[in-house]
Order: structure tokens, then C-alpha cells, then sequence
């Protein structure tokens, strides 16, 4: 019996030996707090297509993912409510990739349907919450359900304040960059869709001139792969080697080269490409690899809209040490460039609630004070955010234009104010190019 009772007292020993270690480590000090978490970038949803070619039907299970996370930020009556805005900003998009992680791609079914021949695709990718959402942002379209109109009142009065604080000279009544039209934001949206891009390489690259070169022309072909619009290199060095004193006469070198050439040409935007090819032989296998960086400018303001660089794995060649170089350059150029323009696109999209900057040319202009009288015209109409002066002679006249519109509605306006200003009734269209519009004063 005596034996029998020990080991009762040894569980009940033991019992309190684990209470009293339990008393202790609720009295110790609480563990430091965790490090914060960083924001989340990515988030994988799943998402379903139907297309006539299988590669259609993928790329809208990607944008079927891309909808849900849109769902997520913003709720489901606000995606309801705005699906032709969503549509024409994100849905409705050339390249899907621009929001989604390619990489990551899990195809979960295919098939095809044998009534309609149409291919069902099912897939889980993950979707770049931060291009979503910039992307949102730049359409007046995030903010979610929970938002209220207090919160919206406060938020466009303070966007009001900071448009009245940076032109005193603007009227009173006009609305805050959030309050935009439903057409004027259509504007926005239509311009950034169709601007014209420009690709060269960085000025002080140490880039292999060859692989530079290579480069900007892989950009080109990119662009022109997704029907955008883009300026040839070989304007670009041509203008380059024939303006080099005028660039230098015209801007003191107070901007690059490359943006100066961007207006000239009339680019919207342009890419500057930087980076390192390398490569090495092993036997009668080439490797080559290409770590580069796009960086995306606004080309009225020099402005940075995005960047986006890109370390290309190893890629293989029997062909030649060069071809095997310039399948990395490609694979880089690739990856890199929807991520630029999707940043550069949504940035610019922001920029240019703010008006879209024309450049209006007034030959003729001996009258100072009249120009001035024009000018401030200008600003009283309603498409008109802002006016920024530029040279001024008696021979011509430059400024920049903010307009809310088209270069024809910049046209539409200048006739309208000048046939109400004295002693500019006479002003005549002379040249419209691009961004650029010239009249003679008729003075």
C-alpha cells in the first residue's frame, strides 16, 4: 500500500511543479512585440476565362483574378457601380500582366467547350495590390464602401486648397482635380491610354553602345507588339547629331538631352535604359545575362512616372556569345517594360487632373500688355487649369497650356477668346503639330 502511494505523490509533486512553472511564466514580462509586418504587395486569387483561343481565355482568368482583388479594395457596389470606368482603366486592359505576377501562374483546368469551340481556362496567379491600387487611385476610383461623404467633402476641399494655393491667378469656382467630370476624366483616361512613348538609353550609361542600342529597339518592338505608339530611334539620333548647338542655346543644358529631343518629338513620355550585359562561353555553349533598369518620365516636366529594374536569369545560345547576350537583353526588356508603363501610366494619370499641357506658339506679339490680357483670359475658361508663361518677344509668344481636353479643344478656345479680346479678332490658325499649336496674332 505504502508502495502504491508513491508514485501518487510523485504525479501530484509533479502536477504542482508544472503550476508553479505556469504562475511563473505568467508573471515573467510579456515577449517584445513583433516586428510590423510590411505592406502587402501580392495576394493570389484564383480566376476563371472563356475565349475563342486559349490564350484569350487565360488572359481573362488573369483579369478575372484581377476583378476580385478590385473587389476587395473597393467593395462589391462600388465595382458595380463604376464597371465602365473599371473597364476602360483596368478590365479592358492590352496587357494583363501589368497586374498580376506572371510567374506565379497555377493553371487549375482547361477545357473546350464542344458546342461553342470557346476554351475555359482556370487558373490561381497572384495580382500586384500596389499597381491595382495605383491604378485606382489615379481614376478616382479607390476609397471603398465604408467611405463617407464627410470623409469624401474634407478630401476634394483639401485637393481644392492645393490647386487655389498653386495658381492664385485661377477663379475661385473651380473644381478640385477629385471633382472631374465624368467626360473629363474619359479625357484622361483616352489620353494616357494613346500617349507616344519614346525608349533611349541613359546619357551617362556605361552600357556597351551595341547592347544600348539593342535595347532601345527590343523597347520599340515591345510597344509596338502591344499597339502603342512609339518614336523610331533613328529620329531620335538624327535630331540628336543636327540640334546639338540648338538644344544648347534653348535650355542652357538646364534639362537632359533626352528630354528635350522627347519634346521635340513630341513624346508623352519617355524610357531611359540602363543596365549591364555580361556573358561567358562553356565549351560550345554561350551564356549570357542582362541586369537592367527602365526609368519612365513625363516629357513636359522631366517628372519620374515610374521604374522598374530587371535581373535576367542566365540564357543559353549554341549560336554565338552575342545571340545569347541578346536573349537575356530581351528576356529583361520584356519583364521590365509592362511594369514601367503600368507605373508610368497610372502616375501620369494623376499628373493630368491637373491638365494636360499643350504648347500654344502666338507669332506676332508686339503688344506686351495684350498677350498679358490673352493670358489671363485663358485662365477664366472653365477646360483652362493653368497657364505657364514661357519666352516672349515681339515676334513670338510662348506658354504652356493646361487643358482638361484635346489639342482641338485648345484650338476651340483660343478662337473663343481671342474673338472676345480687342484687337486679337484677326488670330489665325497657322500650325498644329502633335502638342504644339501656332497662330498669328494678327496684330
Amino acid at each position: 500500500m505504502r508502495r502504491s502511494f508513491v508514485p501518487f505523490l510523485a504525479a501530484i509533486a509533479a502536477l504542482a511543479l508544472v503550476s508553479l512553472g505556469l504562475v511563473s511564466c505568467a508573471g515573467a514580462p510579456p515577449a517584445a512585440p513583433a516586428a510590423a509586418e510590411k505592406a502587402q504587395t501580392e495576394k493570389v486569387y484564383e480566376g476563371a476565362g472563356r475565349d475563342e483561343s486559349l490564350l484569350g481565355a487565360m488572359n481573362k482568368a488573369k483579369m478575372d483574378a484581377v476583378r476580385k482583388a478590385v473587389i476587395e479594395m473597393i467593395g462589391t457596389a462600388n465595382e458595380r457601380a463604376n464597371s465602365d470606368a473599371l473597364a476602360d482603366a483596368i478590365y479592358n486592359t492590352k496587357n494583363p500582366n501589368a497586374f498580376v505576377v506572371s510567374e506565379s501562374l497555377k493553371k487549375l483546368r482547361t477545357d473546350r467547350d464542344a458546342k461553342t469551340e470557346e476554351y475555359l481556362y482556370e487558373c490561381s496567379i497572384a495580382v500586384r495590390l500596389d499597381a491595382v491600387e495605383a491604378t485606382l487611385k489615379a481614376n478616382g476610383l479607390f476609397g471603398g464602401e465604408a467611405s463617407t461623404a464627410e470623409n469624401k467633402s474634407a478630401a476634394a476641399g483639401s485637393e481644392s486648397k492645393t490647386k487655389t494655393d498653386a495658381g492664385a491667378s485661377k477663379k475661385d469656382s473651380a473644381p478640385a482635380a477629385s471633382e472631374l467630370s465624368a467626360s473629363e476624366q474619359k479625357i484622361i483616361r483616352n489620353y494616357v491610354e494613346h500617349m507616344t512613348w519614346m525608349v533611349y538609353f541613359a546619357e551617362k550609361s556605361a552600357m556597351d553602345p551595341f547592347y544600348a542600342k539593342a535595347a532601345v529597339g527590343i523597347a520599340n518592338e515591345y510597344l509596338a507588339s502591344n499597339t502603342m505608339e512609339a518614336i523610331d530611334l533613328d529620329q531620335i539620333e538624327k535630331l540628336k547629331a543636327d540640334k546639338q548647338k540648338v538644344y544648347e542655346a534653348e535650355t542652357g543644358e538646364s534639362i537632359s538631352m533626352v528630354q528635350w529631343i522627347a519634346q521635340k518629338l513630341n513624346a508623352d513620355a519617355y524610357i531611359e535604359i540602363d543596365g549591364v550585359v555580361s556573358g561567358e562561353a562553356a565549351g560550345k555553349s554561350y551564356y549570357g545575362q542582362a541586369n537592367i533598369t527602365l526609368k519612365a518620365f513625363e516629357a513636359s516636366t522631366g517628372r519620374l512616372l515610374g521604374s522598374a529594374p530587371w535581373n535576367s536569369p542566365k540564357t543559353m545560345s549554341t549560336a554565338s556569345d552575342q545571340a545569347a547576350r541578346i536573349n537575356a537583353l530581351q528576356t529583361s526588356v520584356y519583364k521590365a517594360m509592362p511594369v514601367a508603363i503600368s507605373q508610368a501610366k497610372a502616375n501620369m494619370a494623376v499628373a493630368l487632373k491637373d491638365g494636360i499641357p499643350y504648347e500654344l506658339v502666338l507669332q506676332k506679339t508686339p503688344d506686351g500688355r495684350l498677350v498679358s490680357a490673352f493670358r489671363r483670359k485663358l485662365l477664366e475658361q472653365e477646360q483652362v487649369k493653368n497657364v505657364r508663361a514661357g519666352s516672349q518677344s515681339a515676334e513670338e509668344t510662348r506658354m504652356q497650356v493646361f487643358v482638361v481636353g484635346t489639342i482641338d479643344d485648345l484650338i476651340d478656345i483660343v478662337f473663343d477668346v481671342s474673338g472676345k479680346t480687342p484687337g486679337l479678332e484677326g488670330m489665325k490658325l497657322v500650325l498644329q503639330r502633335g502638342k504644339s499649336v501656332t497662330f498669328n496674332s494678327g496684330m
